[in-house]
């Protein structure tokens, strides 16, 4: 009973963990690509897969080879989730720029709204790849976190070691997935009112990127 509570608390504490600032920052800016609620999901779940194994991996060094990482190592993460956040709002804001979108009306069951969309090209490198490096490197801040609430008597069983990262990354995924489900609803409605709204809403997220970015690196170099 014991093990089955702690383990519960993993899950618990991985859906907590997906709705940190930088984590949040970061999928939105990929869920303002395309404003559908499914594709914004699959977004946020490609992120967490890419936290997860990011967290496997090191979690294995530490269960494994019973490895401590120097405190060096979680500065450098999270320096380097600072510099993704500004380079994934820098990224995003010259994507608007460059969009050429237009707004036209479309008729569907005898409602009539206004769509904004673009003509260029998919990036399907972008949307494929993308999300899960960013929640590779989002994992590798993380990893502290886990592991320094990694209860001793599950240390003591890999197997329940393990059980609890698997939990700890599928309350990640859960919950990222349903805020990109969320977003992306959001954004498309947003992207319906007029293409004014929707390019200031994408302006607004991103600004609050590059922003959180400089904050994270500046309490970092202290």
């Amino acid at each position: 009973m014991e093990s089955a509570l702690l383990l519960l608390t993993g899950l618990f504490l991985g859906m907590r963990h997906a709705f940190d600032r930088d984590h949040v920052a970061a999928v939105t800016h990929f869920i303002s690509l395309e404003p559908d609620p499914l594709k914004s999901a699959w977004f946020g779940f490609r992120w967490a897969i890419g936290h997860a194994v990011t967290v496997l991996s090191l979690g294995s060094l530490i269960i494994l080879l019973r490895l401590k990482f120097d405190p060096a190592f979680e500065r450098y993460a999270e320096l380097a989730v600072g510099i993704s956040l500004i380079v994934l709002g820098i990224w995003r804001l010259g994507l608007l720029i460059q969009d050429r979108r237009h707004t036209h009306a479309h008729r569907h069951k005898e409602e009539q709204h206004r769509h904004a969309h673009s003509h260029e090209a998919p990036r399907p490198h972008v949307h494929h790849f993308a999300p899960t490096l960013v929640g590779m490197v989002h994992g590798a801040s993380g990893t502290a976190e886990v592991f320094v609430l990694l209860p001793v008597t599950l240390m003591a069983s890999r197997a329940l070691a393990y059980l609890y990262i698997g939990l700890f990354s599928a309350g990640c995924a859960v919950t990222m997935s349903s805020y990109g489900y969320l977003a992306g609803r959001f954004y498309r409605r947003a992207s319906e009112k007029g293409q004014r709204i929707y390019r200031i809403l994408v302006v607004l997220t991103s600004s609050i990127g590059i922003v959180l970015g400089a904050i994270w690196i500046l309490n970092n170099l202290r």
